[in-house]
């Protein structure tokens, strides 16, 4: 939010005025059992507030804060501090502007301790639902937090009102209630007529079978009678779990074509909304709305489509729409009123992804596109180069044409350079192109939730239109052309170069859940729903999408065929997978390798919180020995070889600690082999594995060398090698994060997903710096590329751990040639290469060469040797 800064430095300029000798009253209260010295007399604000009430037995409130967050927002949350004490504990009071729009009329809430993630009270999110409260004559939202307690209280006294969170038919034949106190009995209408009476038994949450069948035809209310204080309240029940009955299927699941269907003559525009009553396509000369500039115009031309079969709305323009932009204005039950939005099946958009553009993809092939064919990797081959857009070019030290910078052009830039202290060295996609790798993975390049405007750096791990280029990174973001036409010639100059394109895809949750142009067209279908009724958060982004409902499935589909056939990708990386039902996965995958043979798929292998969808269902590491034609992050070895991700920056590895694990030997020779390995469980397909140590979630690896307490630049370098080494001397895809070559650093930041150009660019300068260590990662990339038996079903790779696990040596074969390689870690100190006739093909630290017999191995040393 733009304002949010300004709000808090004058929430702070507030605190210090009772330092000042105001009114003595001010200061005449103190609580010296407590460990903070907060202002006891709260500031009256001239808007709606909200005062959070915290209680803890112990008087310790110095490292306490709160998490708040709009979650149907796409401000970024941030911790905020409590401001003021009464005799109940802290307080924390803010507008409610303070966090934006607040559309869906909640406010999510964590208690935790300053600069980490434990929580106080429960591990879930809460939220107030600022209905469920009154507000006093100042007006004000009061609620009370206590230690300890997952509850939000609406007094001090600590009660709770009588509060119906949610009512929904869980299926055809029996509901779901979700309450804040007990309930007594219940009743449920039908369209206003009684057809079935419950008994609450004291529950909160119940879910209880129905001797009657629900029809989503109908209207249904529930009335509740609370225990003790006997009130009683209505609520109408949500029809979200008939969405999936075989009734409501045989209905309207829909298997064609969606979207705006182009040809010269006509254009068909389909949409899918069962419960749409009327939908009108307005058809725009121009994608840029007023409301994002002031010089063009809201005019349009407005068609009533027809309602069909299958819930599908349809309108046939006739003549050559191309070029025109287009929306849908939806009337439903939700939106009686009409709510604009963008098709979500839209191919490209105008500024800020508003309004869909109707495309002839013919238009947009460069010169020579036909030419461009799927590369045939198999994935065990394949060295994977991750990197975001931007990052490629964004620092001076690139020193390519300024227009390009930061943009998809400036990614296949070629003669750029730079030189510092008599060196030269190739920068942008000369030293892609150098460094070998054949896969180039970018982080998300669909439209975000971004101001298309301005250029602000971020990950983009906020979804807003899956099947539209994001704008910032073309030429210009007013036109929906550009950015096919510029990202088609990326694919075909990586291509050529023998480098595929790997899509990273964030299906799992949208940046904005509510007034989605999902949830306009479909309340309730295509996310999941806590008990309550709220949006489930098991992506920790505030929503998750529901892929096991059909037309969620068949849109997560039909956008990966898209991408592959139009744009020619060579493969996805698909976000929290875990968040995916694995029966969509193995659809996904089947249905794009009839388009892409070689396509290669993967994922992250988890969720990011907790989530309605079963977990037998999720496509997580445990259930991966399932998963048909997909592969998955192996962060066992990640966490083996440096104890990544989000692991305590001070945990170590077998690369930078002082002791060995046999755990994590194990996990190391199993990953070797490609395996992922678990003391619970075990993954034995190379291809279903991904070896890594970073990638851009969490710290590089030089800032985790760091952050781990290892001070000597040397002894990084040596252990960054290491760590990589042993990546690319593995069967199963190979992964690095850009700038790993060359030690890249991004200051120490772990989560840099907005964070400046300064934190995330790639600083060639690094490269000559470091260029020993470029040079060891290059071998390593074409060795890995080279050997046979790193891209084998079933390597059979004997992994020796000798001196207990400090030194790793194994035998590959590849044709005629036989390699023999070592890895040591710092504790390694007696071991001699005692085979004949090899010769040495790869020091990392430069230390040897001809002649193997006899060698011994130096602490952090990859040795691999040629015969």
């Amino acid at each position: 939010m733009k304002n949010k800064t300004l709000i808090k430095i004058m929430m702070t300029a507030l605190l210090l005025v009772p330092l000042f000798g105001c009114k003595g009253k001010e200061t005449a209260v103190s609580y010296p059992d407590r460990d903070v010295d907060y202002p006891t007399q709260v500031e009256k604000l001239d808007e709606e507030s909200v005062q959070i009430h915290y209680q803890r037995s112990d008087n310790k409130y110095s490292d306490w804060t709160l998490w708040l967050w709009d979650p149907e927002g796409t401000d970024d949350s941030k911790e905020d501090d409590f401001n003021y004490q009464d005799d109940y504990g802290v307080i924390a009071s803010y507008p409610l502007s303070y966090f934006g729009k607040l559309s869906g009329g909640r406010l999510g809430l964590i208690v935790k301790k300053k600069g980490s993630w434990t929580k106080d009270g429960t591990e879930s999110d809460r939220f107030i639902v600022f209905s469920s409260y009154q507000k006093d004559e100042n007006n004000v939202y009061h609620v009370y937090l206590a230690g300890g307690d997952e509850h939000i209280y609406d007094s001090s006294e600590k009660t709770i009102s009588d509060v119906i969170y949610s009512a929904s038919f869980k299926d055809e034949h029996s509901i779901n209630i979700s309450c804040s106190n007990p309930i007594e009995t219940y009743e449920l209408y039908c369209n206003g007529e009684p057809v079935f009476q419950g008994n609450g038994a004291g529950r909160k949450n119940l879910t209880d079978t129905l001797d009657m069948t629900a029809d989503f035809s109908q209207s249904y209310t529930v009335e509740v009678e609370f225990r003790g204080s006997g009130t009683r309240l209505d609520s109408p029940v949500s029809m979200t779990g008939l969405y999936n009955s075989d009734s409501f299927n045989e209905l309207y699941l829909y298997d064609g074509e969606l979207g705006a269907l182009y040809s010269k003559d006509e254009t068909t525009f389909k949409v899918w909304s069962p419960v749409s009553e009327r939908i009108e396509l307005r058809i725009y000369e121009s994608g840029t709305p007023v409301s994002v500039s002031d010089k063009d115009n809201d005019t349009c031309v407005s068609y009533e489509m027809k309602k069909g079969d299958k819930g599908v709305f349809t309108c046939t323009c006739s003549g050559d729409m191309e070029g025109k932009y287009y929306t849908y204005v939806v009337y439903n039950g939700t939106y009686p009123e009409g709510c604009e939005i963008i098709d979500p099946y839209a191919k490209s958009a105008g500024i800020n992804g508003i309004r869909g553009m109707v495309v002839d993809f013919s238009k947009t092939d460069p010169e020579g596109w036909e030419k461009v064919g799927y590369l045939k990797y198999d994935r065990k081959q394949l060295t994977v180069w991750e990197t975001h857009v931007a990052d490629v070019t964004s620092s001076d030290t690139w020193n390519g044409p300024e227009d390009h910078r930061r943009r998809f052009l400036g990614l296949i830039d070629e003669g750029t350079m730079y030189t510092e202290n008599g060196m030269t060295v190739a920068t942008g996609f000369d030293h892609i192109r150098e460094l070998g790798v054949n896969a180039v993975q970018l982080i998300p390049i669909y439209d975000q939730d971004n101001d298309e405007t301005q250029y602000r750096f971020n990950w983009g791990y906020n979804p807003l239109n899956y099947n539209v280029l994001e704008g910032l990174y073309s030429s210009d973001p007013y036109d929906g052309y550009s950015r096919i036409k510029e990202f088609k010639q990326v694919v075909q100059r990586f291509n050529e170069a023998g480098i595929t394109i790997i899509m990273d895809v964030v299906y799992n949750h949208v940046s904005s859940a509510l007034h989605s142009s999902f949830d306009v067209l479909m309340p309730g279908y295509y996310y999941r729903y806590n008990y309550d009724g709220s949006f489930s958060n098991g992506s920790g982004c505030g929503n998750e999408t529901a892929s096991e409902m059909p037309m969620m499935r068949k849109f997560i589909i039909d956008s990966v065929c898209f991408w592959t056939e139009e744009y020619k990708l060579g493969g996805f990386r698909f976000d929290l997978m875990g968040l995916h039902d694995i029966e969509t996965m193995d659809q996904v995958s089947e249905t794009v390798s009839r388009i892409n043979p070689y396509i290669v798929i993967y994922g992250e292998p988890w969720t990011g919180g907790k989530t309605p969808l079963s977990s037998d269902d999720q496509a997580v590491q445990a259930n991966a020995n399932r998963f048909n034609g997909y592969g998955q992050f192996n962060d066992q070895m990640r966490d083996a070889l440096i104890k990544g991700g989000l692991n305590a920056p001070s945990e170590k590895g077998w690369v930078n600690s002082s002791q060995i694990a046999s755990s994590d030997v194990s996990a190391i020779q199993e990953g070797i082999n490609g395996h992922t390995y678990n003391l619970a469980y075990s993954i034995d397909d190379p291809n279903k594995s991904v070896s890594y140590v970073t990638c851009h979630d969490n710290f590089t690896l030089y800032d985790r060398m760091k952050a781990a307490g290892i001070e000597d630049e040397e002894t990084i370098r040596k252990m960054c090698v290491l760590a990589e080494a042993v990546v690319l001397t593995s069967d199963g895809t190979s992964f690095l994060l850009a700038g790993e070559e060359m030690l890249r650093s991004k200051q120490g930041d772990s989560n840099s997903y907005q964070s400046s150009d300064e934190i995330n660019q790639l600083d060639y300068s690094l490269k000559i710096r470091n260029h020993d260590v470029f040079e060891n990662i290059r071998q390593l990339v074409a060795l890995k590329q080279g050997i046979e038996q790193l891209h084998s079903d079933d390597p059979e790779i004997n992994v020796e751990a000798l001196e207990n696990g400090a030194v790793l040596k194994y035998e590959l074969k590849s044709g005629k040639d036989t390699y023999m390689v070592y890895h040591a870690n710092g504790l390694c100190r007696n071991t001699v290469v005692e085979e004949d006739g090899y010769t040495v093909f790869l020091d990392t630290l430069d230390l040897y060469e001809g002649n193997a017999k006899g060698l011994q191995l130096q602490p952090y040393q990859t040795l691999i040797l040629i015969r």
